[in-house]
């Protein structure tokens, strides 16, 4: 998260308990023999070999512990020095007691890939990073960067007035990333509890620790591990109370981290341990009267998804968490609309959109628009017949393909609806009014009709096609005035599919992230889900009310956005894809609907002239910008930092996104 936090903590200060070691405050004047038969392990601070049980005190003869952190059955954790280091610096030693004692045959190689993952999860920013790994006689020891702060425990004890709402919005939205990145790794944690995570002096992000429990999973282990039964039973660990009930039971899954997340949570928000929160008689969690404040419905709903103890109806990955909070965050409730607001207070360093220039088109109106590969080139689909070519940086015209003058020219005959480029950047697609879709080279300005049988071309959309290889494998899909998409290999290899399930104008096409599924709105008040490259439906969603007018897909959670007649914006999900959720409302219908590629802006665009952008991270309001006349089209430049648009006034404006 950049800028000013918008989750604050309290500040840390000398004198809180893990502090003063990292802030100027001498380390403790004690060195501890690790020895666990040591019948005296307190020493002199600089001696050098034990007075009690003649054992070497500095662990690889450079880290001397000094304070007991903590011990359980994985060993101990001591706070040390770093003697090895100028100026010394303070570090944490983990003395591991291996299962089944270190005579086993292969402990050695055991050790030695637990400190390689450890190598390669602490990159991540929010894990203490391997300093070193000490196999010797003398036992098995990691050393890791020490993290300055309390935790979250700690921190809950020592801070009960702190706002819990902002709190657990915190925890989740850093921490599940971090979750995400253990799992794209193949690790589970299987010991996240609120003593496991630590508050570092701002503007550091919290950092999850003691990775003792973690456990590695082979590569024959399905990618997914969504069922406990499909895997061995292993060694049953984890807190008591934070732990999954699969856990419990040895079969731990990617989603058991995310209900102990979840329950740690519910810690936070109550200041009870999480035997006080389940219900026995009930079997089910009751924690909304112990907190102290009332919880957003919209975060409460995340957190009983979050701790379902029924694997099937819990959160399977953490991306699908930070999903749904994202769009929570925005969510209507009791008719209001709730802004980022609800994640805490707004950044004041949160980036604004201002207009860069803008481009006055006389008599004409640019109703479609279309980026480059490249973001350096907009195309637009103009009212007059012709299509046309500027340039991103200044907005200079660099060519305009004519309309047709009479039946036998190469351009259209009626206004042009939509634009695309091909994948590959060397072509321009224009369909319109005429039923024509017409090909565009731009290294020739050569035009060159494509013979899809539609009528009244609505709607184009290039789907990803492979790059790899040398003949181009884009397909066009192309929404018609009669209901039909057509899917159309530019290559011309694997022939045309006719889609032909809509009773109406097909209005709007976007395509997933991943390229496997094309979603199409119509008149008929309908969201159709088609599999690719198939084209196979695969449901339609008859829940909105009102004709569809724009579609969008978020490139990472997938989900859809649809706005339609009466103002409404909707967020459907794959989980729910029956109801949607109303995320904006507009004074008039919605004429336009973009995302940014990396995810984090909504633009929606409204007959009124509006032109609403909101922060998808939730790091500030709606930003309100405005066209004179009703808002055609809009488009976002792959570096999200530009969005272009286009209206019934007869321009075409560039938005620059500030620093």
């Amino acid at each position: 998260m950049s800028g000013t936090n918008p989750f604050p903590l309290p500040s840390i200060k000398p004198g809180d308990e893990g502090v003063d070691d990292v802030i100027g405050a001498e380390l403790p004047g004690t060195t501890l023999c690790v020895n666990p038969a040591c019948p005296q392990p307190e020493q002199r601070p600089a001696a050098l070999t034990c007075a009690a049980c003649g054992q070497p005190l500095r662990v690889g003869d450079r880290y001397r512990c000094q304070r007991l952190l903590g011990q359980g059955g994985f060993g101990r954790t001591y706070l040390a020095v770093d003697e090895g280091s100028q100026p010394p610096r303070p570090c944490v030693v983990k003395q591991l007691v291996m299962a089944g004692g270190k005579h086993r045959p292969d402990a050695h190689q055991r050790f030695h890939d637990e400190a390689e993952r450890l190598a390669t999860l602490g990159q991540h920013p929010q894990i203490p990073r391997l300093l070193a790994a000490i196999d010797t006689d003398q036992g098995q020891f990691l050393v890791q960067d020490y993290i300055p702060g309390p935790n979250l425990d700690q921190l809950r004890q020592r801070s009960p007035e702190l706002d819990g709402e902002a709190l657990v919005q915190r925890v989740l939205y850093e921490l599940l990333p971090v979750l995400a990145y253990l799992h794209d790794h193949r690790v589970i944690h299987r010991d996240i509890k609120p003593a496991n995570i630590i508050a570092p002096p701002a503007p550091q992000p919290l950092v999850l620790v003691d990775f003792g429990a973690a456990k590695a999973l082979n590569e024959a282990v399905g990618p997914g591990l969504t069922d406990p039964e499909a895997l061995p039973t292993a060694t049953v660990i984890g807190s008591a109370g934070y732990a999954a009930p699969e856990q419990a039971l040895g079969k731990a899954v990617y989603a058991s981290d995310i209900f102990s997340l979840g329950v740690t949570c519910l810690h936070l928000l109550t200041g009870l341990h999480p035997f006080d929160l389940y219900s026995v008689s009930e079997d089910a969690w009751v924690w909304r009267p112990y907190g102290a404040t009332a919880v957003s419905p919209a975060l409460g709903r995340v957190l009983d998804r979050m701790v379902n103890r029924r694997l099937p109806e819990r959160y399977r990955t953490a991306q699908a968490v930070l999903a749904d909070l994202r769009w929570s965050g925005l969510a209507l409730e009791n008719g209001n609309p709730k802004t980022a607001q609800s994640l805490g207070p707004v950044a004041q360093a949160a980036p604004a959109w201002a207009q860069r220039f803008a481009l006055s088109l006389p008599g004409v109106v640019a109703q479609g628009l279309a980026v480059s590969p490249n973001g350096r080139a907009i195309a637009t689909a103009c009212s007059d017949g012709s299509v046309r070519l500027w340039d991103c940086t200044n907005g200079e015209l660099i060519h305009r393909f004519q309309r047709s003058l009479g039946w036998l020219g190469r351009g259209h005959r009626g206004p042009v609806n939509a634009v695309a480029f091909t994948g590959d950047g060397t072509a321009i697609l224009s369909g319109g009014e005429d039923s024509q879709l017409i090909r565009w080279d731009l290294a020739d300005y050569s035009g060159q009709p494509v013979p899809v049988p539609s009528w009244q071309i609505s709607a184009l959309l290039m789907l990803p096609g492979d790059r790899g290889s040398d003949r181009e494998s884009d397909t066009v899909a192309v929404g018609s005035g009669d209901g039909r998409i057509h899917l159309w290999p530019l290559d011309g290899g694997s022939g045309p599919k006719a889609l032909v399930h809509h009773q109406d104008q097909v209005t709007a096409l976007a395509v997933d992230g991943a390229g496997s599924l094309l979603v199409s709105g119509g008149r008929d008040r309908t969201l159709r889900l088609w599999s690719l490259p198939s084209g196979r439906l695969t449901r339609t969603l008859t829940a909105p009310t009102a004709a569809i007018t724009a579609l969008a897909c978020h490139p990472q959670d997938g989900r859809i956005v649809s706005g339609d007649q009466t103002g409404q914006v909707q967020v459907w999900s794959a989980d729910n894809p029956d109801q949607g959720r109303v995320i904006h409302r507009c004074a008039g219908p919605v004429r336009a609907l973009a995302i940014s590629r990396d995810g984090s802006w909504l633009a929606i665009g409204a007959d009124d002239g509006q032109l609403t952008l909101i922060n998808l991270q939730g790091l500030s309001q709606a930003t309100p910008l405005r066209h004179a006349w009703a808002v055609r089209a809009l488009v976002f430049t792959p570096d999200s930092r530009m969005m272009v648009s286009s209206s019934d006034d007869e321009t075409i404006r560039f938005w620059c996104l500030g620093d």
